[in-house]
């Protein structure tokens, strides 16, 4: 079935319609946030890396490394593991603003509002939020079909 065979959205009320589009506006909010925290993920990691070469390499640990690369070594893998969930939870926020524009896909905005509750305390307020609306009946009649 092509897009254009999907059936018209059944018309929202005002009510419905407005806290929708402020959701969405708090998911493109969190998305460019989290894009943003990635790139300040990579200037921590760039400036550790900087400073880690140009120390002098006097303070030798028992493996041979210095103390400053051993940090490295330890800290690197961490802090790309926390840029890329950071990465992987803006994308999944930016397709959550897409979908609760387009009213469909409820089930993904569920999983999304759960992972955007582990955001303490403003993505726990969006997250419960958007629980509490895609529950009312006249928002599920919203997303009937367009899945």
């Amino acid at each position: 079935m092509s897009p254009t065979d999907l059936p018209a959205p059944a018309p929202a009320s005002p009510e419905d319609a407005s806290h929708l589009r402020v959701l969405g506006i708090f998911y493109y909010i969190f998305a460019g946030l989290n894009v943003l925290s990635v790139v300040f993920v990579a200037f921590f990691v760039t400036l550790a890396a900087s400073t880690s070469a140009m120390a002098p390499a006097v303070a030798e640990s028992s493996a041979g490394l210095p103390a400053t690369d051993k940090f490295l070594v330890i800290m690197l893998p961490i802090f790309v593991l926390v840029g890329l969930f950071s990465l992987l939870v803006g994308v999944l926020q930016f397709m959550t603003a897409r979908r609760l524009r387009d009213r469909r896909g409820s089930g993904f905005c569920q999983i999304v509002a759960g992972l955007t509750c582990l955001s303490v305390p403003f993505g726990t307020v969006v997250g419960v939020f958007t629980f509490i609306v895609l529950a009312r009946p006249s928002v599920k009649a919203l997303f009937n079909g367009r899945r």
